[in-house]
Order: C-alpha cells, then sequence, then structure tokens
C-alpha cells in the first residue's frame, strides 16, 4: 500500500476474513438454536426440578433469617419455578411428537406436580394468598394443557404394550400432580387473612392448655423447646386472635391462670416467637391443609401415584425401551427418583411434625403424640429452627453523616436513582449481642418495663414524661407526628449516651439497650416505614440528614490527616460540634428565650427544626439537675412506651409480611401483650 490505498489482493483478504467471521457467528448461533431446538424441553424439565429442590432446600430458611441474598434467590427461584413449568407445558402441547422423543409426554404430569411446589412454601409474598383464585384459573388451564399432551403423545400411540404401560403410568403421575396441585391451591386460601378469620369465628374462641408433657427434660431448669412448641400450638389461638382482631375468651377448666415468674421470661418470648412460626407455617406454607384429613389423603394419592408411575414406567422401559431415547429415559428416572424422594421426605416431616402432634392430642390419642414428641427429640429434630432470627435492625444517624460515601458503589447509586436503597443497605446493620448487652437482656429489661408500668398503648412517650416529672417534653411526643418524635429522640439519645464521655456511674447495660431501641426505631422509619403507624415522610429524614452533612462538612475541614484517620472518633466529634458551635450560634439568634418559652424551636429552617429541637432537649436535660444515668431510665421507658405504641398500631398485615423476613423484635413485643392479658399479669396494656 504504497500511496494510501488498499491493494487488490489486500481487500479481497478482508473480505475473506470478514465472511470468515460471519460465518463462525452463524454456525455458533445456529448450534444454539439447533440444541434449543432439538433439547429445549429437556433442558426446561430439568431446570423446572432443579428449581423444586432450591426452594425445598432454602423455602423454610426465611422463617429465621433476615438475609437479603437469601430473598433474593428465594424470590427468582419462586418465580421461575412457576414460570418454567408453564412455558414447558405450553411448549409440550405444540410440539411434534415422534416415536423417539415419546417420554416427552410422560413429563407433563411432573410439570403439574412442580406446579403444586414443595410443602415449606406456597406464597412468597402475602398478597400471593389473596390471588388464590388466580392460581385457581391457572390449575384449570393446566389441567387441561397436561391432559391434552398425554392424549396427543401416547394415547394416540397407544398400539403398543410399552404405550399403553406408560400410559397407564402417566395417568398414574397426573392423579398425583393434580391432587399436589389442587393442594396448594387450597394452601394459598387458607392462608388468606379472610379465611382464618372465617376459621377462628367458626370456633368457640376459647384457648385450652392441654396437660404438660412431664416426661420431657428439663435443660437448666428450663422448659424444653419442644414442650413450648407444643404449648405454642394449645395457644395458637391467641396468636390468630391478635392477626385477625377476634376477642378471645379464655376457658381455664384446666385450673386458674398463673402468673409467669420473671425466670419464666424467656420460655414465654420463645412460646411467642414458636407462636409466629406457626403463623407463618399457616400464611406461607401447605401447613393448614397438610395436618388435616384431607391433607392426608393428599399425601397417601400422591405417593401412591409415584410409587405406581414408578413401577409401571419400569415395565414399559423393560417391553419397548430401546424405541425411546436414552436421554429422554434418564431424566424420567431422574425425575420419578426425585419425586419419590420428595414425596417420601414431606411424608416423614408431616407425620413428626408438632401440629401431629397437637392434631393428635386434639382427637385424645395421646400415647401415639407422645411417642412422636418423643422421637422427636430423640432425633434432635430442630425446634430451635423456628425462633426468630435473633437480630434487631439498626440504624444510626450520626454514624450515617460521618460515614465515607465518595466509592464507586454510591456514585454509582446516585447515577440510578438508587442513592436512598443504597443508603439503606449500607448504613443499615443488625444487633445480636455484644459485650454490655444481649438481645436476651433487652428482653428482661423490656418485660420489667411493660409489667410495671400502667401506661396503656396509646401513649407513645408521653406518660414516662409526665411520670418522671418532664411534662415540658410533651410537645416532642404528643405535638408532633410519630416519625418527627422519633427522629427528635433518637438524636437526643445518641447525644446523652456519647456526652459527656467518661463517666463511671452510668449503667453501661441500660445505656446500651437504650441506644439499642433508639437505632431500632430509627430502623423502621428509614428501612421499613410501612410498620409505622400514620404517615411517615422520607423528607424529613433526608432533611436531617442533609443538616448533619453540612456539619460535618463544616466540622472536618479543619482535620488534620490524622484525626481523619480516626474514624471511630468522627460521631462523637460530631456530636461535639452540634453542642458547641451551633449551640452557641443558636443562642446568638436570640432564639433561647422562646425555646425556654415555648419549648421547642419556632423560628428555626424548616430543614433543620428536627436537628435543632433534639440539641435544644439535650442543652435542657444536661444543665439540670439530674444526673446522666436518670436521664437513661426516663428515656428508656420513653422508648419502650413508642415501642408498644407502634407494635399495636401497627397494621397486621405488616406483621404478617415481617414474619418471612425472619421476623420482627416490634412484632414479638405486639404478641406478648395479649399474652400477659391471657396471663393475668397487667388489666391494662
Amino acid at each position: 500500500m504504497l500511496d494510501g490505498r488498499a491493494t487488490p489482493v489486500a481487500a479481497l483478504a478482508d473480505v475473506d476474513a470478514a465472511e470468515h467471521i460471519f460465518k463462525s457467528r452463524a454456525m455458533a448461533d445456529g448450534g444454539l438454536l439447533h440444541l434449543w431446538s432439538n433439547w429445549g424441553i429437556q433442558i426446561m424439565v430439568v431446570a423446572s426440578f432443579v428449581l423444586q429442590v432450591l426452594l425445598l432446600a432454602c423455602g423454610g430458611t426465611r422463617r429465621h433469617s433476615s438475609s437479603t441474598m437469601l430473598r433474593i434467590i428465594l424470590w427468582l427461584a419462586y418465580l421461575s419455578a412457576d414460570s418454567t413449568a408453564i412455558y414447558t407445558l405450553g411448549h409440550l402441547s405444540v410440539a411434534s411428537s415422534s416415536r423417539e422423543h415419546l417420554l416427552v409426554a410422560f413429563w407433563a404430569p411432573f410439570l403439574l406436580l412442580h406446579l403444586g411446589g414443595p410443602d415449606n412454601i406456597t406464597a412468597y409474598a402475602l398478597e400471593d394468598n389473596r390471588l388464590w383464585l388466580r392460581h385457581l384459573q391457572t390449575l384449570a388451564v393446566q389441567v387441561l394443557g397436561a391432559a391434552y399432551v398425554i392424549y396427543k403423545f401416547i394415547f394416540s400411540s397407544r398400539s403398543h404394550d410399552g404405550t399403553l404401560l406408560l400410559l397407564a403410568a402417566s395417568i398414574s403421575m397426573f392423579a398425583a400432580g393434580l391432587a399436589k396441585y389442587g393442594e396448594r391451591v387450597w394452601a394459598l386460601k387458607c392462608g388468606n387473612i379472610s379465611s382464618i378469620t372465617s376459621s377462628f369465628d367458626k370456633s368457640d374462641g376459647k384457648v385450652r392448655v392441654p396437660e404438660p408433657l412431664n416426661h420431657l427434660p428439663r435443660d437448666g431448669g428450663e422448659i424444653g423447646k419442644e414442650k413450648i412448641l407444643l404449648g405454642a400450638h394449645t395457644h395458637f389461638d391467641i396468636c390468630k386472635g391478635a392477626f385477625t382482631d377476634a376477642t378471645m375468651k379464655v376457658h381455664d377448666s384446666t385450673g386458674s391462670n398463673t402468673v409467669p415468674s420473671e425466670s419464666m421470661i424467656a420460655d414465654l418470648y420463645k412460646l411467642v416467637e414458636m407462636e409466629l412460626s406457626l403463623m407463618y407455617d399457616i400464611l406461607y406454607t401447605k401447613a393448614a391443609v397438610i395436618h388435616t384429613w384431607y391433607g392426608i389423603c393428599i399425601h397417601c394419592i400422591s405417593l401412591l401415584g409415584t410409587v405406581a408411575a414408578f413401577l409401571l414406567f419400569q415395565l414399559s422401559i423393560g417391553s419397548s425401551g430401546d424405541g425411546y431415547s436414552r436421554v429422554d429415559v434418564v431424566i424420567s428416572y431422574v425425575l420419578l427418583a426425585g419425586a419419590l424422594v420428595l414425596e417420601a421426605m414431606s411424608l416423614c416431616k408431616a407425620i413428626l411434625s408438632t401440629w401431629t402432634c397437637s392434631f393428635l392430642y386434639r382427637i385424645g390419642s395421646k400415647r401415639l403424640a407422645d411417642a412422636i414428641t418423643y422421637l422427636r427429640w430423640r432425633v434432635r429434630w430442630p425446634a430451635r429452627r423456628r425462633l426468630w432470627s435473633g437480630s434487631i435492625g439498626q440504624y444510626n444517624l450520626l454514624d450515617m453523616s460521618v460515614s465515607d460515601r465518595k466509592g464507586i458503589m454510591c456514585w454509582l447509586a446516585k447515577k440510578l436513582g438508587l442513592q436512598h436503597w443504597w443508603h439503606e443497605l449500607r448504613f443499615s446493620g443488625t444487633f445480636s449481642g455484644n459485650e454490655f448487652c444481649s438481645v436476651e437482656d433487652l428482653k428482661v429489661l423490656v418485660w420489667r418495663e411493660m409489667v410495671t408500668r400502667d401506661t396503656g398503648v396509646n401513649s407513645r412517650g408521653s406518660a414516662a414524661l409526665q411520670r418522671n416529672n418532664c411534662a415540658r417534653y410533651n410537645w416532642s411526643v404528643n405535638d408532633m407526628d410519630l416519625d418527627r418524635s422519633i427522629l427528635v429522640w433518637h438524636i437526643v439519645t445518641d447525644l446523652v449516651i456519647r456526652l459527656p464521655r467518661g463517666e463511671e456511674k452510668v449503667n453501661k447495660r441500660l445505656a446500651e439497650v437504650t441506644k439499642l431501641l433508639s437505632n431500632y426505631m430509627m430502623f423502621l422509619l428509614v428501612v421499613k416505614p410501612d410498620m409505622l403507624p400514620g404517615r411517615s415522610r422520607r423528607n424529613l429524614y433526608l432533611s436531617a440528614c442533609n443538616e448533619l452533612n453540612c456539619h460535618w462538612s463544616d466540622c472536618s475541614k479543619a482535620w488534620s490527616p490524622w484525626e481523619e484517620a480516626e474514624s471511630w472518633r468522627q460521631a462523637d466529634t460530631l456530636a461535639d460540634w452540634l453542642l458547641g458551635d451551633l449551640y452557641h450560634n443558636l443562642q446568638k439568634d436570640d432564639r433561647s428565650e422562646k425555646i425556654d418559652i415555648e419549648g421547642h424551636v419556632e423560628e428555626a429552617p424548616e430543614h433543620a427544626k428536627d436537628v435543632y429541637n433534639a440539641i435544644w432537649i439535650y442543652e435542657s436535660l444536661r444543665t439540670s439537675p439530674r444526673d446522666k444515668a436518670t436521664w437513661l431510665e426516663i428515656i428508656f421507658q420513653l422508648w419502650v412506651e413508642m415501642i408498644m405504641h407502634v407494635a399495636e398500631h401497627c397494621s397486621r398485615d405488616c406483621h404478617a409480611r415481617q414474619l418471612s423476613h425472619g421476623g420482627e423484635f416490634i412484632t414479638i413485643m405486639w404478641l406478648m401483650v395479649p399474652h400477659l392479658n391471657y396471663y393475668s399479669l397487667h388489666s391494662r396494656i
């Protein structure tokens, strides 16, 4: 190429190279199309089976896990399982039949079985139960589709003995699939809150506590988890009554109610947690159907149909197996073996379930129920898996304000408009215990506050302030919306705990529990605002964040590189700044007189009013004659009242939704109230 133009030889070489690349890509695309055309059904059937195994393995974990990644995986598997089975059935109905691939029609009933789903997950979300009629319509369509596939492929080719056996195997499997799919639709209907209300209204509304199982051992003087779980069944009407707003009529023919001592607090908490786990079973699994006479019949039909299909298929292969594709035969055996194993596991779990024990107790088969309970204990059946996640969400505003938000993920989230979601994911955390406090300590302290104070669930902190002669701060809970009260007292709590530092008289456990409750309420405000009654305005939280960010920016400008590296001190430094320069600047604006008269900031900028109110409250507390320990006790009482108020006024649907996310501490506290009433601990809570 002397003059900058391509020679004819070079141009021809370029054309050949381009043609070669094009042909290579065409062959690759053609290969994929050929693979999908010949083996697409096989791939989808195997994928459907794998999704069923994944759902079975992970479906029950969300009752005690709040992992976001687990929820995403389970959500994708739940949606993909139905879509895959429905798509494959539709593809089978229009596919051309051939002798070699005649076995693909045998897979249609397995797809019905897969649409029935595993026993440990029927609904991913509460709304799925309300759409049970849609699932019923889908059931009718898919059953007709599967029947058409069997007729098209097998019934029309029934001349050979092996084909007749395959037809019989398909019909047996069809009956099993129809039973399982119908069971799922029925479970969705029973899991609807309105259905639970109807079933509860039909009963007499009385709680009958049966005779305790004395043969179970005690661990360190505590009631065994198995006994508590059985007790949860006998008290389950309390839980159902709370979710359906039913009036409970306590039936005490077994003796007068006893007041649990403080040593029994842990057991009562476990009882409530296991009752919520049973409610999870009703809402999100097939428990409402499995443990009935109809459910037992469905299990028998499904298992016997699968066994019969396996035997008939084996005979069919022996008669005319040479005419089938070897790959199709292997896939058929995998589907049959998998169905047998899953059905056997399901039957064993159903028999060894405490639902079965409770059912046997109700019909008077005490010996058989005791035998199953003892067997569960001997094989160490994991009753602990029914307990909630044991972690409490945490979100601290000051810590978030001083955090570094210059990373690539923060930048990307901002560009995609997902900044708030990223902040929730990154800056929210969970508490499971530390050297000063555990979740059990929190439960004990909150319990004491609940049973010793006559406050009611309508007070969200004003009773605690009034009781401790702090009525001047009632405006912060009575005259403000709930979201603003949480925001203001969260900042106040953080300042009281952080400042002044170095005090030795403060009860570290009380300080940690108070901070824990404060961060938890902030977590609900930011991450789960739907659990808060009334309106929850995100712009208030964002305004407070922006205000604190501005002050942090001013504060950090004077930092040296060494000081900036001490990230653990940054939130304390921001607290110092808020009570230093900011407080004195407010005083220069001649607002102090208005604060003393009105009780809160009236002339502050709207976006900063909550931050300023919190600072003024803290300054008022700090300059009062009471010490830090006293104020911590008062603030703790305020947070307990606020949590009980939120728990009672949160919608029942919100409480039900949290059961599929590992559970919430506030849901446990909400259900503790009717149990306290039941045990006559308090007449007004």
